[in-house]
């Protein structure tokens, strides 16, 4: 009987031991001998593929157990039957010697756990952030079919809201589309509720509830006649605000004002409707402008069967060039075309690049985190060389040593994959948790099925990545010199190549990781650098909003809040105060502003409503001229106040006090286009990002040009001690005294300017953890490697030493070893971050992606945590005893 036969035969019997007694009385004798006749043949024929062999054991596994089942007469024991079972005992058997083999390694089990938990568990969580805001279906009825379109201006590649009349002519002439709405959303006061509510608000068209087809909780969906202007004011509402602001009263007992307007409540839809813009109620609107470049709404639609986002893109674009094209407006503010764009794609926005970046940049951690465990298996072989020799010279060939190797790579994979499981649930969490963060569908990220198949995969993909090459090279241990190798430990051969690759993967991937984040800190600090234009501590606003009832009318606005900032001045906390239409950091209305009298004569610009105090309570500064005050009532010559980009880019050169601008379409003297005298300049202020130029901005007093004030209005106050919370305190109360019904939303000026960076902070944040992970499994891959090359060599070490090499000369050695893999490393590195930074254009600022002072920082940075990673084994190389060392062999 040869080796392999008996030990299999060996195996057999282990195996049949797990059966119960009967079960082994009645059918093993028989089933021993068919194994020992199949073996045997196998031994004199070969089989021609253990796949069939395997296969036909488990079929005649299969039928002897339904036999034995249903009482049928015992058939002869299969060959499947028992092969199966050997193959269940087997794999339980290396179970259980990968885990007892893990135990009696504890130290490197915990480390290996860990390594794999910090990959694995990045991967996961950024996999889930993926997964729910790029890849998963949006919560409606056949969602692929819902798209965004946009009006399109290919002489200026950018894509425009659509106006009112491109709107009706796309939805009467198309025929790609089952529905076509236009819809905006806001966010109002809402009364008639148990207290003044902020309510974010759908303005939606009658095709509405055919893009979105839901069947309502209870009541009924508008219909058409209630989308004719002048008929019966109603709304629909959310259930989650029906249950949680009007518990659940009946619907012919809600009665909301929203928008100066009594609506009866008709029906309540599923709370996973939120669109747009987590709308929690929806009503009829109407167009306020015909014309065609007024653009002021935004469509959706739903495609109609057999029909893609491309061919209705070509069939809107056909439409618009046909309908504008005799158009005698301005063609800087015609549409040429349309952009039709699935909404799930639009709904994430400018977050792909930065999650797939940040994805990618996973990946490479849990990269770095392979090579790391398959460099310290490969050292770690160097001391199981005997055991592996011992256990083939008993017959065990070398596909069972692989897959012993493997089961303990599989289950250091699955014990890593748990713990990341965890770790990304902990992410996850605290990530949903984060106000700051600027994700759409935040609600939404979890830990579903689908991410836990992934880390299932993940778990099976890492364990062949650092465990197939250690496993081959341990698994052809070449048994003779191995055994009388002894105590000393041989070598697998050929070593130097594959240290220095694992080591130099290690540290180019942390090289690539460190040089992205690098990019992201120094964009990150020079954009800070940037002036806001806006003098932000102490300064704090509030969103308000009047009821368009009982202010009825645009000077009504207007007086209440010369009522309000008198009252707000009064207060001895605070030192200055001001009513403006847009808020610095929060976005600015923009369109064509007529010059000098001249309507031919124009250019783009902000439009603003501030008051004086305004200017004082954000810090802006006069550069020339003067402010609104008391000869700029509404009854006084209208008068104007630009920014300095305005100056330039309107008046390049000249001197712009005195000249002209009109409110163009801006106001609700559109028609007269009435122009105010430049009476002032002052400085710029960043109104839509940092990362842009300084917005040009015409701000007009809100005593002459009230209109806008009816639906943007914000306060602006500055505390007389800096303290933005007294401040605030102030103007609740102020408030409260003039009218209990507005329910104001405040936020300091600093957390605004935060908000506006959430985006890039986010995604800073965590490719600098991901780059410091790799830094400290770079330190530890390094230091492992350096320490078992020390451990391998201790008797040639000691006889060096005995010889008289001196102890710094050993040193040099063993760190020129280490610090050559290492170069190798950063030379590859240093190519791949030029190439891979590249992705990171659009997350710069101010700076190149192949910037020569990262570049050097990182180099500097790595080679130091190298050198103290290959110094400490170092220093140990030279405290070895040379007698010691010598008896060990």
């Amino acid at each position: 009987m040869t080796p392999q036969l008996d030990t299999g035969l060996h195996v057999y019997r282990g195996a049949l031991r797990l059966f119960p007694r009967d079960f082994r009385l009645r059918n093993g004798p028989d089933m021993e001998r068919l194994f020992l006749h199949l073996r045997a043949q196998r031994e004199r024929t070969g089989t021609p593929s253990r796949f069939r062999f395997w296969t036909r054991l488990l079929v005649d596994t299969l039928t002897h157990a339904l036999r034995e089942r249903w009482g049928a007469p015992p058939s002869p024991p299969s060959r499947t039957a028992h092969g199966t079972r050997i193959l269940m005992s087997n794999l339980a058997t290396d179970l259980r010697f990968a885990a007892r083999t893990l135990v009696q390694s504890p130290l490197f089990t915990v480390v290996a756990v860990l390594t794999l938990a910090l990959g694995m568990g990045a991967n996961t969580a950024i996999f889930s952030v993926v997964n729910s805001v790029l890849l998963r279906s949006l919560p409606y009825p056949e969602p692929d079919a819902v798209v965004w379109v946009d009006e399109w201006q290919d002489t200026r590649s950018r894509s425009l809201p659509v106006a009112w009349p491109n709107f009706s002519d796309w939805r009467e002439q198309s025929r790609s589309f089952t529905g076509l709405t236009a819809f905006n959303g806001w966010t109002t006061t809402v009364l008639g509720a148990d207290r003044p509510l902020r309510v974010r608000v759908g303005g939606i068209t009658e095709d509405f509830w055919k893009v979105f087809p839901v069947r309502p909780v209870t009541g009924r969906l508008t219909v058409p006649a209630d989308h004719v202007e002048g008929g019966p004011g109603v709304v629909v509402l959310r259930e989650d605000f029906w249950r949680n602001e009007l518990s659940a009263r009946p619907l012919d007992e809600v009665v909301l004002e929203v928008a100066g307007e009594r609506l009866q409540a008709i029906g309540v839809v599923p709370s996973a409707l939120d669109f747009p813009f987590g709308a929690e109620l929806w009503r009829p609107v109407f167009p306020t402008s015909t014309s065609r470049t007024a653009h002021n709404w935004r469509v959706v639609g739903r495609l109609a069967p057999g029909v893609t986002p491309e061919m209705a893109d070509q069939e809107l674009d056909a439409i618009t060039q046909a309908v504008v094209a005799d158009e005698p407006a301005d063609p800087d503010f015609l549409a040429e075309g349309a952009l039709v764009l699935p909404l799930k794609e639009q709904l994430a926005g400018s977050a792909r690049r930065p999650l797939l970046l940040l994805l990618g940049a996973a990946a490479l951690v849990l990269l770095v985190a392979c090579t790391n465990l398959a460099s310290t298996l490969l050292a770690r072989g160097e001391t199981r060389q005997r055991e592996m020799a011992i256990r083939a010279s008993m017959g065990a060939d070398r596909g069972r040593l692989l897959r012993q190797l493997l089961t303990e790579s599989l289950v250091l994979a699955a014990l890593g994959g748990g713990a990341g499981l965890a770790l990304a649930a902990v992410l996850v969490r605290t990530l949903r948790s984060l106000g700051t963060v600027s994700l759409p569908r935040l609600a939404e990220i979890s830990i579903d099925p689908v991410a836990l198949a992934f880390t299932a995969a993940v778990v099976i993909v890492t364990a062949l990545v650092f465990g197939l090459l250690p496993a081959f090279r341990l698994s052809g241990v070449d048994v003779t010199p191995a055994l009388k190798a002894g105590a000393r430990g041989g070598t697998l051969g050929g070593g130097r190549g594959v240290w220095t690759a694992l080591v130099g993967s290690e540290v180019a991937l942390a090289f690539v990781l460190l040089v992205g984040s690098g990019l992201l800190v120094r964009s990150f600090a020079t954009l800070l650098d940037v002036d806001s234009g806006v003098d932000i501590e102490g300064v704090v606003t509030a969103d308000v909003d009047l009821s368009l009832i009982k202010y009825e009318e645009a000077a009504d606005h207007a007086r209440f809040y010369q009522e309000l900032e008198a009252a707000l001045v009064a207060e001895p906390e605070i030192s200055h105060a001001g009513v403006v239409s847009a808020v610095p950091l929060a976005g600015v209305p923009s369109g064509r502003l007529d010059l000098d009298g001249d309507l031919s004569k124009h250019t783009v610009g902000g439009y603003v409503l501030a008051s004086a105090g305004f200017f004082d309570a954000a810090g802006l500064q006069l550069i020339r001229g003067r402010l609104f005050d008391g000869r700029d009532g509404p009854d006084g010559a209208h008068v104007v106040v630009v920014s300095q980009s305005f100056a330039d880019q309107a008046w390049p050169g000249e001197d712009p006090i005195g000249r002209q601008v009109s409110g163009g379409g801006m106001d609700a003297f559109w028609q007269e286009r009435p122009f105010a005298t430049v009476i002032g300049v002052v400085s710029d202020v960043h109104y839509r990002s940092l990362a842009r130029e300084a917005d040009p901005v015409a701000y007009f007093p809100p005593a002459q040009r009230p209109s806008r004030l009816r639906f943007e209005s914000n306060m602006v106050v500055r505390a007389a001690t800096g303290d933005a919370a007294q401040a605030t305190a102030a103007l609740r109360r102020a408030l409260q005294r003039l009218d209990p019904d507005v329910p104001p939303r405040f936020s300091s000026m600093e957390t605004r300017l935060v908000g506006s960076l959430a985006e890039r902070r986010f995604t800073l944040y965590l490719l600098g953890a991901f780059a410091g992970v790799a830094l400290l499994l770079a330190f530890v891959g390094i230091y492992g490697v350096v320490s078992y090359a020390v451990a391998r060599h201790t008797r040639e070490i000691g006889i060096r030493l005995a010889l008289g090499a001196q102890p710094g000369a050993v040193r040099k050695t063993v760190l020129a070893g280490a610090m050559g893999m290492v170069a190798v490393g950063l030379v590859v590195g240093v190519v791949g971050a030029v190439a891979s930074t590249r992705v990171l254009t659009s997350l710069l600022y101010g700076i190149s992606p192949t910037d020569p002072v990262t570049l050097v920082t990182v180099t500097v940075l790595l080679l130091g945590a190298a050198w103290v990673a290959a110094l400490l084994p170092a220093q140990r190389s030279t405290r070895i005893d040379p007698l010691d060392a010598m008896r060990a062999d």
